[in-house]
């Protein structure tokens, strides 16, 4: 028969080898700086930045910075285009440069993700063939060539 005295003095016996040997690994700072912006990656927008980060918060829940920056690149593009001799200029060069980086990161990020749902599609066919060839027919209806008999 034990005694429910046995144990008790075990936490006291704990407390007084191990309290002062873990606290010194504990935090002696638990304070967190509130930051009123948001943030966009490693950008962060607050009153310190912009006028308004509502604003652009709002803008950016709409159209990302990415479509903003490519609609200006085919804007610009476009300028370039009509004007003569437009490629001239160093200015008008950088930019049809920065435009075809993006167009080739887009067809990078394109291609990864098609190379993705392949592998997600042999994932699925070797798990679940029901779920699987429903997946495929669906991508098939997608595909006008598909239907009219081609690959």
């Amino acid at each position: 028969m034990t005694d429910d005295t046995t144990n008790r003095g075990a936490p006291d016996l704990w407390m007084r080898l191990w309290a002062p040997w873990a606290s010194s690994f504990a935090p002696q700072d638990l304070t967190q700086p509130i930051n009123p912006g948001w943030s966009f990656g490693n950008v962060i927008v607050n009153q310190r930045n912009s006028r308004s980060p509502e604003t652009e918060q709002a803008i950016l829940a709409e159209e990302s910075y990415g479509r903003q920056i490519g609609k200006l690149l085919e804007a610009v593009h476009a300028l370039i285009e009509e004007k003569p001799g437009g490629t001239a200029n160093p200015a008008y060069r950088d930019i049809e440069a920065l435009r075809h980086k993006v167009e080739r990161l887009k067809r990078e990020a394109a291609d990864k993700r098609i190379d993705q749902l392949r592998s997600d599609l042999e994932l699925l066919k070797a798990s679940d063939k029901v779920a699987y060839e429903a997946k495929i027919e669906a991508l098939r209806s997608l595909l006008p060539e598909s239907r009219a008999g081609g690959t």
